[in-house]
């Protein structure tokens, strides 16, 4: 019998600290630490070791692991470096991590196919010369419609880049040839170019991270998921 139950996506929410605690940089893998090696801004450092322990923490309580023997793939379609979206192969449980200034945002989904993305507001970045980069048609009409902030730009843009995350293609596909509802409606995708098949399976959602950012959630494959969005702040102290 087919299971009639949705599926649930957790969304974890996490500051960022000007330097990453030590307790949190233990648990990463000797890969992960080659890339922390790489960084050399202590914010840099501090996302890096935030999202990658966060993931690590969240995965391991999930799977009955501790979270420094979790088995994350991150293998890159397009070179030899272990920098791909993470993954936990034989699972069936989907991961997708983002960070945008001080926040980090981890999604992690019953469903393989998941997709985050935050960002900072750009109120400070040439919206108009952007929008021609990153909007369909019709996208920037509705854009200059609102009025042509950065909020609404914003929001496009996480809308639109969760979606290639779900999808795994990432940047790979021009956002021009996605087509989201406006900044003001109800999340949805409405076309993709070449691939109409994709406008049904999947589900959007805008999400909560907070003022001066914008977020969205895609999910493949599970038209009415449960969003949970939780605060990572106890779970990263030690006191979850």
């Amino acid at each position: 019998m087919t299971s009639t139950c949705p599926a649930v996506c957790e969304v974890w929410w996490a500051g960022v600290p000007d330097v990453a605690p030590a307790h949190l940089e233990r648990l990463l893998s000797p890969p992960e630490r080659a890339r922390l090696d790489g960084l050399r801004r202590g914010r840099d450092r501090a996302r890096f070791v935030v999202g990658v322990a966060l993931t690590r923490l969240v995965a391991g309580a999930r799977l009955g692991t501790a979270p420094d023997r979790v088995d994350i793939d991150r293998t890159c379609p397009d070179c030899p470096r272990p920098h791909g979206k993470p993954c936990l192969r034989g699972t069936g449980i989907g991961l997708s991590v983002s960070h945008s200034a001080g926040k980090v945002v981890l999604a992690v989904a019953d469903v393989p196919q998941v997709g985050v993305d935050v960002e900072r507001v750009a109120l400070d970045r040439p919206i108009r010369a952007m929008a021609a980069r990153v909007l369909a048609r019709p996208e920037v009409a509705q854009l200059r419609r609102l009025g042509e902030d950065g909020h609404g730009f914003t929001r496009y843009w996480t809308r639109k880049e969760a979606l290639l995350k779900a999808t795994g293609d990432g940047l790979r596909v021009a956002m021009r040839a996605l087509t989201v509802s406006a900044p003001d409606e109800p999340p949805r995708l409405l076309d993709w170019a070449g691939r109409p098949e994709l406008t049904s399976r999947f589900a959007l959602r805008d999400l909560d991270p907070g003022e001066g950012y914008a977020a969205a959630l895609a999910v493949v494959g599970a038209r009415d998921p449960v969003v949970v969005e939780t605060d990572a702040g106890p779970l990263l102290a030690g006191r979850a």
